[in-house]
C-alpha cells in the first residue's frame, strides 16, 4: 500500500512532461498537481500542492508553497482604458508581467493574484481575497482588495525561521529544523 501513492504520482509525472513542454512549464517531479488545473509559462518548485480548478500564467512558484482549490494567478489584462477590451482589437492587453510567489506560501480558495505581484516568504493569502499589491514575507493577508493584517511571528521568530533556510531541504530534514525551533 506505500507504494501505490508514490507510484501513482510518478505516472502522473510522467504524463504531464509532453504537456508542460508545450506549454512551455517546468514543474519538480515532487510538486503534486490535482485536475484541471490549467498552468501556462509557469516555474513551480519543489514539494508544493496545486489543487484542483487552479489556473496560473507566468508565475515562479517556490518550494513548499500550497494553493487552494480555484486561485486565478497571472494572467492577461484586457485594455479597458483604450477603444475596445477585446483581445482581437487591441494589441494594448497588457500580459507579460511575471508573478512571484515565494517559498512557504499557503493561498486559500477562491484568491485571485493579478499578474507581476511578488508574494513573499512564508506569507499566508486568506480565502477569496484579491491581491493587486505586493505581500511581505511572513504576514497574513487577505480582503477585496487584499490587506496585511498582521505578522505571523514576532521578530525573533521570524529571523529563526529566516536562518533555518528549512524550504531548501527534503521534507525529512526540513521537519527536523523546523522542530529544533
Amino acid at each position: 500500500m506505500k507504494l501505490i501513492k508514490p507510484l501513482f504520482f510518478l505516472i502522473k509525472n510522467f504524463l504531464r512532461i509532453p504537456i508542460d513542454f508545450i506549454k512551455k512549464n517546468k514543474i519538480h517531479k515532487t510538486t503534486r498537481i490535482s485536475s484541471n488545473t490549467k498552468l501556462v509559462k509557469c516555474l513551480i518548485g519543489k514539494y508544493c500542492y496545486i489543487a484542483n480548478n487552479v489556473n496560473m500564467v507566468n508565475a515562479t512558484i517556490g518550494n513548499y508553497v500550497s494553493i487552494a482549490p480555484g486561485v486565478q494567478i497571472g494572467g492577461m489584462e484586457h485594455s479597458y482604458w483604450w477603444y475596445s477590451t477585446s483581445t482581437f482589437l487591441s494589441d494594448q492587453n497588457i500580459s507579460n508581467q511575471q508573478t512571484i510567489i515565494e517559498d512557504d506560501v499557503w493561498i486559500g480558495a477562491g484568491s485571485i493574484i493579478k499578474q507581476g505581484v511578488r508574494i513573499g516568504r512564508g506569507a499566508v493569502i486568506g480565502a477569496m481575497s484579491f491581491v493587486n499589491k505586493d505581500v511581505p514575507d511572513y504576514t497574513i493577508t487577505f480582503g477585496v482588495p487584499a490587506k496585511t493584517f498582521k505578522d505571523r511571528f514576532n521578530e525573533e521568530l521570524k529571523l529563526k525561521v529566516i536562518n533555518s533556510k528549512f524550504w531548501i531541504h527534503k521534507p525529512i530534514k526540513a521537519r527536523e529544523i523546523l522542530n529544533k525551533l
